[in-house]
C-alpha cells in the first residue's frame, strides 16, 4: 500500500524528564553527574600525606568554594579568590549564628592556597598561574604554646604505670610523642626507622625527611618494646609497624592516628590532664628545646616546623623566661621558682 505524506498520522512530541535521562537500576538513588572540579580535589586529597583532621578540613573548605562559585579553574582569577574571602567575612556564619572567626577565615584561604599551588603544578595546562598568589591571611595573633608543665608530665609517667595490657606500648609511645613527633608521623613509622639512637621520619608533613635524635632512656624503652614483641612469637623486619594496635579487631596491626589519639586521650583522664591530646607533647618539646637555649634554627630542624612564624609562639616563651632571669641577677635576687 502506498502512503502520502497526507495520510501518515500526525507525530505526538513526547516531553522528557530531565530527571529520567540519569538513568538508574530499581532501588537505585538518582544523581547529578559529577563535577569534573571535584574530581581534581580528590586526586589533591589522595595525593598529599593529610592527617585525618587536616583531609576532612580541606574536603569542607573546598567543598564550600566550588559550591560558592560555578567558573572552571582555568578562569578563575584573583579578583575571584578575593570576592570569595569576603564572601568567607560576609556571608558564612557558625552553628551559632555568629561571623567566622579570623582563624577560620584563615583556615578556609589556606585550604585553597594548598589546593590551587598543587593544581598549578600539577595541571599547568589548566591553571597557568596561581589565582590565590595575591591573597592574604587575615592577621591574628598567635597562640600561646600549649605545652606541658612539668608537674602535669610527672602526672603522665605515672598515669602510664597504672595501665594494664597497653602499659609498654603507650610507654614507648609518649616517649616517642615526647621527641616532638606528629601523631601522623608515627603511624608511618616501621621497625626501620629506628636505627638503636635515631628515628628517621622519610616523609613529613613538610615533604622534607628528618633525623629525630631519642634520649638514653628513650631508646632504651623503645628497644625493650620491641624486643617484648620478638618474644611474644611476633617475627619483625624492618617494614614491621613501630607501633602495633592492642584493639580487639586490629590487634598486631599498625597503629592507627585514631589509635593514638585514644590512647593519649586514656591517658589524660587517668592524670586528669583535661584536654591532653598528642601534640600536648609536640608543644612541650619545641617549648623545652628553646628553655634548654638551643638555636630556633636546630631546634626546628628538630621538630619539622616549616615556617619561622609557626615556631615563633617556643621562642616568645623561651625569651621571656630569659628576660625574667636576666631581671632577678640584675637587682640581686635568685629567681622566684
Amino acid at each position: 500500500m502506498n502512503y502520502s505524506a497526507d495520510s501518515l498520522p500526525p507525530i505526538k512530541l513526547i516531553p522528557l524528564d530531565r530527571e529520567a535521562l540519569h538513568f538508574t537500576q530499581p532501588g537505585e538513588t538518582r544523581r547529578p553527574p559529577t563535577d569534573i572540579r571535584w574530581v581534581k580535589v580528590l586526586e589533591f586529597l589522595r595525593s598529599n600525606n593529610l592527617a585525618p583532621n587536616s583531609r576532612k578540613l580541606y574536603e569542607r573548605e573546598l567543598r564550600r568554594f566550588l559550591v560558592w562559585s560555578e567558573l572552571h579553574y582555568h578562569e578563575l582569577r584573583p579578583r575571584h579568590l578575593a570576592l570569595y574571602k569576603e564572601y568567607l567575612k560576609d556571608e558564612i556564619r557558625t552553628d551559632a549564628g555568629k561571623p567566622l572567626s579570623k582563624s577560620s577565615i584563615n583556615a578556609g584561604i589556606a585550604a585553597l592556597k594548598s589546593f590551587f599551588k598543587w593544581m598549578s603544578y600539577t595541571y599547568p595546562e589548566i591553571i597557568a598561574t596561581n589565582p590565590t598568589l595575591g591573597i592574604k591571611l587575615e592577621k591574628v595573633p598567635l597562640p600561646p604554646a600549649q605545652s606541658l608543665t612539668p608537674e602535669e608530665m610527672e602526672r603522665v609517667w605515672s598515669a602510664l604505670e597504672l595501665l594494664g595490657e597497653t602499659k609498654q606500648r603507650d610507654t614507648a609511645l609518649v616517649h616517642i610523642l615526647s621527641h616532638g613527633l606528629r601523631a601522623g608521623e608515627i603511624v608511618e613509622l616501621n621497625v626501620g626507622s629506628f636505627d638503636g639512637k635515631l628515628l628517621f621520619l622519610p616523609d613529613t608533613k613538610t615533604n622534607e625527611p628528618r633525623l629525630v635524635p631519642l634520649k638514653k632512656e628513650s631508646r632504651e624503652v623503645l628497644a625493650e618494646y620491641l624486643l617484648t614483641r620478638e618474644q611474644q612469637g611476633e617475627v619483625l623486619n624492618s617494614l614491621s609497624p613501630l607501633m602495633i594496635s592492642h584493639h580487639a579487631s586490629y590487634k598486631g596491626e599498625r597503629l592507627s592516628y585514631y589509635g593514638i589519639y585514644f590512647a593519649v586521650e586514656k591517658i589524660g583522664e587517668i592524670a586528669h590532664i583535661e584536654d591532653l591530646h598528642p601534640h600536648s607533647f609536640r608543644h612541650t618539646y619545641a617549648t623545652d628545646l628553646i628553655l634548654l637555649g638551643l638555636d630556633p634554627t636546630h631546634a626546628r630542624k628538630l621538630t619539622g616546623h616549616q615556617s619561622d612564624r609557626a615556631f615563633r609562639r617556643y621562642t616568645l616563651r623561651g625569651e621571656q623566661q630569659a628576660a625574667i632571669a636576666a631581671y632577678y641577677r640584675a637587682i640581686g635576687e635568685d629567681e622566684v621558682e
